[in-house]
């Protein structure tokens, strides 16, 4: 169960305004793949002037170059939320710092040697980035509000409610916004109300992201790519105003290494997606 005092005061839910100067884009869990988010931002045109990355946290672990977190966290346009895997080494330190055994034990098992390899300054310094990372993120677009959170709203939750509940602290959703997998497990498509599209990450998909009524699952696997060379698995970097098809069309077992969806759907709100307990599309 996650714990509060993994927490500072810093918010548990971000809210962004819109984007006047340029395009906002969604990007799957990193897992210390940065090359891959860089060749991806290339591939998009990414311009740091005006672009805004948005990431759907697990920025750590698995990958050796997840040393490099800190320095991504601190440019001016990114943004992310909190995955199970930056909370879990944020956690490892409250109350002070783990005894190095107990690390040596934890870390072939969560990924984490290279941790063990990272300089004391520098650990601080990650630490410090990951503690402020939200729960979950609230973004303006010209085609309606857009959600990111890592793991799952709870089925039955509006978006509202959810955010409500992060905000006051309940333990059992904010478990379930890092380490919640039932939405994609069961294949629930009956969506999040109270938000245009919402994106997640946290459960690998081979062959691409895939639509669950409303909300859009971007984990593709990146790292299974980077250190294996999958080619079932990639990078997904989409603009988060794309047409619904683009961003589920994909669904064949060898993909790009970097699924890169540039464009956005002009003039047009997001779809309704989302249904109410009835059943009737809202």
């Amino acid at each position: 169960m996650t714990r509060l005092d993994g927490f500072t005061s810093a918010p548990r839910v971000l809210r962004v305004p819109l984007n006047e100067l340029g395009r906002d884009f969604i990007v799957g869990d990193i897992h210390g793949a940065y090359d891959m988010v860089i060749e991806a931002m290339r591939l998009v045109s990414f311009d740091k002037e005006k672009d805004r990355l948005f990431a759907v946290g697990d920025l750590i672990d698995r990958g050796p170059d997840s040393w490099r977190v800190a320095r991504f966290l601190s440019q001016p346009y990114v943004f992310s939320v909190r995955g199970n895997h930056d909370h879990n080494l944020v956690s490892l330190y409250v109350g002070g710092e783990p005894n190095e055994a107990a690390l040596d034990f934890i870390a072939p098992r969560f990924g984490l040697q290279w941790w063990l390899e990272t300089p004391p300054e520098l650990r601080a310094d990650i630490l410090q980035a990951l503690i402020r990372l939200p729960v979950a993120i609230e973004i303006a677009t010209r085609r309606g509000t857009v959600g990111i959170v890592h793991g799952n709203v709870p089925a039955g939750m509006g978006w509202s409610a959810f955010l409500v509940h992060l905000q006051r602290g309940t333990l059992s959703v904010i478990d379930e916004a890092l380490e919640g997998r039932t939405r994609i497990a069961n294949g629930d498509t009956s969506g999040v109300l109270g938000v245009g599209r919402l994106f997640v990450g946290h459960t690998p998909r081979r062959g691409g992201p895939k639509r669950y009524g409303n909300v859009y699952a971007v984990d593709t696997g990146a790292i299974f790519n980077a250190l294996m060379g999958k080619d079932h698995y990639g990078l997904t970097m989409a603009n988060i105003e794309a047409a619904s098809m683009p961003l589920v069309r994909i669904g064949e077992d060898k993909v790009s290494r970097i699924i890169a969806i540039p464009d956005a759907e002009e003039g047009r709100p997001f779809g309704l997606y989302a249904r109410d307990q009835g059943g009737s599309v809202v």
